[in-house]
């Protein structure tokens, strides 16, 4: 019996082995920036339209919503530092272009928290208890907020009774 359960685990072990040689389990070593910014676009489109759905704006509030769309798109996201440069320079220097690149990326934080605050002036209250609820990814979906399949995203936050 033991001999038995020994030679399954090792068999397991043998598969398993190869699956992660092959980088078959999780994709390592197959990582294409282009394709996971593509990826990213259409999870943002896709929401949007549902957003745009499930809010039910009037002919008046289209302009706004375009206005938004349009200063809230993921833009290609500047590079990060490259860390190889950033090893040759000094403590000071490093820290100078971290602070740099931090200062860009809070800049486009303001100008989307505008834009959000400025559309979110045009909702009525009935629209603006929808925005609450479907415009932004809830921590309870996907552990950190982002959208990692299943049921829960297919369709928007209903009412639930609150006990």
């Amino acid at each position: 019996m033991k001999l038995k359960k020994l030679a399954i685990a090792g068999a397991l072990v043998l598969v398993s082995m190869a699956a992660f040689a092959d980088g078959a389990t999780c994709g390592k070593g197959k990582f294409d920036k282009a394709q996971w910014q593509e990826h990213k676009l259409e999870h943002f489109e896709k929401h949007q339209e549902k957003l745009h759905t499930v809010l039910q704006l009037n002919a008046t509030q289209e302009t706004a919503w375009n206005s938004y769309q349009a200063q809230i798109k993921p833009k290609e996201k500047g590079e990060h530092p490259d860390f190889a440069e950033l090893d040759k320079l000094g403590t000071i220097q490093r820290l100078d272009k971290m602070e740099a690149w931090d200062k860009t990326r809070d800049a486009r934080q303001a100008e989307r928290s505008k834009a959000i605050r400025t559309f979110y002036a045009q909702l009525n209250d009935a629209q603006k208890k929808v925005f609450d609820e479907n415009a932004f990814p809830h921590p309870h979906h996907g552990g950190r907020g982002h959208d990692h399949g299943g049921p829960q995203h297919d369709k928007p936050h209903q009412d639930k009774p609150r006990s």
